[in-house]
């Protein structure tokens, strides 16, 4: 028989933090959302892209990042001075690569079931992936919370990435934007559990799955597959316990090992999620938050304004682990307290959603002077009426 249950997940408690009460927002949230609903003119942009030649398209991306190098909105002076100050070249950063897994000889001598890993590709993995809600990751650069270094993912740095940034209103350098934000708001405090639960997602069976860590499969709230090999890799590595349960785990012993995994998960997900929610709105007005963090975006946004938009200074700010709940039940005070703050918090947002929709403006205008639209109108016989707003 082989050991390990299928684990529900235990619920963690909601991080929302926006107040009661809200003030009235300003006539400029009426623009698009960046994370929003698509923009109609989004499927035409992509069609007239798809008509270009892989060197045409590096051609856009190039006239894009001119056109978007001195544009003077705030979220291009954020993102060109997150930028001016790297402290290295971006590429000297290591190329990501696979997740490891735990092994099973060290962690599950009793029970050594050899590990395979999954193609990306492969029917089981998708569907792992989408049980998990966990999509292939796009991003070109990534933040690794469990060595505190960047990763470059070369696959994915792409003009592509670039034409899909601009989409959604976001510059090109958007993803190595992000990750050193999130490197700025980390405390380093949670990297040992970090790298514990980064290692790639196992069955029983020893099939490993690309795309999916053990820090996903937590996260996920779903029911999942618990082999001795991860359960016992997690408390052997974190708490260098290597007798109280040993493989092959019995069933009476099986509950209280979760249980205890729940433990040391919890602070890991609350040191970082909160991070990553509020790096998520330093260059974005309303993006899509996981983990109750929804409804804390102007909360967030008013945060900033309090840190005058500086990673470092909000960095200080932010809680350990243990301080995840006062911290978010007096920021939350303090927005009401400050009103005046949170009218700021929610101007930031609506004026990030507004100059977003001047980035994905600009993209259609570069497309429409480099001829991409004329291409399109040609294939398909559809007359100059039909142009884009930005062509005319």
């Amino acid at each position: 028989m082989i050991a390990g249950l299928l684990l529900v997940l235990p619920e963690f408690a909601s991080a929302s933090t926006a107040p009661a009460v809200r003030p009235e927002e300003p006539a400029a949230t009426s623009a698009p959302a960046q994370n929003g609903a698509e923009p109609a003119d989004a499927a035409r942009a992509r069609r007239a892209y798809a008509l270009l030649k892989a060197s045409e398209r590096k051609d856009v991306a190039d006239f894009l990042e001119s056109e978007l190098e001195h544009l003077p909105t705030f979220q291009m002076t954020l993102a060109r001075w997150v930028l001016e100050h790297q402290d290295r070249d971006p590429l000297a950063w290591a190329s990501e690569t696979e997740a490891p897994y735990f092994d099973p000889a060290r962690h599950a001598p009793a029970q050594p079931i050899a590990r395979h890993r999954l193609a990306p590709n492969d029917p089981r993995a998708v569907a792992a992936r989408r049980d998990l809600r966990v999509p292939l990751d796009p991003r070109a650069w990534t933040y690794d919370w469990s060595s505190g270094a960047i990763l470059h993912r070369v696959e994915a740095d792409t003009t592509e990435r670039a034409f899909e940034l601009a989409l959604r209103g976001l510059p090109p350098r958007f993803d190595l934007v992000l990750a050193l934000v999130e490197r700025a708001l980390d405390d380093g405090s949670q990297r040992k559990a970090h790298a514990a639960f980064a290692h790639a997602y196992t069955d029983r069976a020893g099939l490993v799955y690309p795309g999916i860590t053990l820090y996903d499969a937590w996260k996920s709230g779903a029911e999942i597959e618990m082999p001795d090999v991860d359960c016992l890799g997690i408390v052997n590595t974190l708490l260098d316990d290597w007798t109280t349960w040993t493989s092959v785990v019995p069933g009476n012993k099986q509950d209280a090992l979760y249980a205890r995994i729940a433990e040391l998960f919890q602070p890991v997900h609350r040191q970082r999620e909160l991070r990553a929610a509020i790096a998520a709105t330093f260059l974005q007005g309303a993006p899509d938050l996981c983990c109750g963090y929804e409804g804390s975006i102007d909360n967030f946004h008013a945060l900033w304004e309090d840190c005058e938009s500086t990673p470092a200074n909000l960095g200080k700010r932010l809680p350990d682990a243990a301080g995840w709940t006062q911290f978010l039940a007096d920021w939350v005070a303090e927005c009401h307290r400050r009103g005046e703050l949170f009218q700021r918090g929610v101007a930031r947002r609506a004026t990030l959603a507004a100059e977003g929709a001047e980035i994905r403006a600009t993209l259609l205008r570069v497309l429409e002077e480099y001829g991409a639209f004329a291409r399109l109108r040609e294939a398909t016989g559809t007359k100059d009426e039909n142009r884009s707003q930005s062509g005319r």
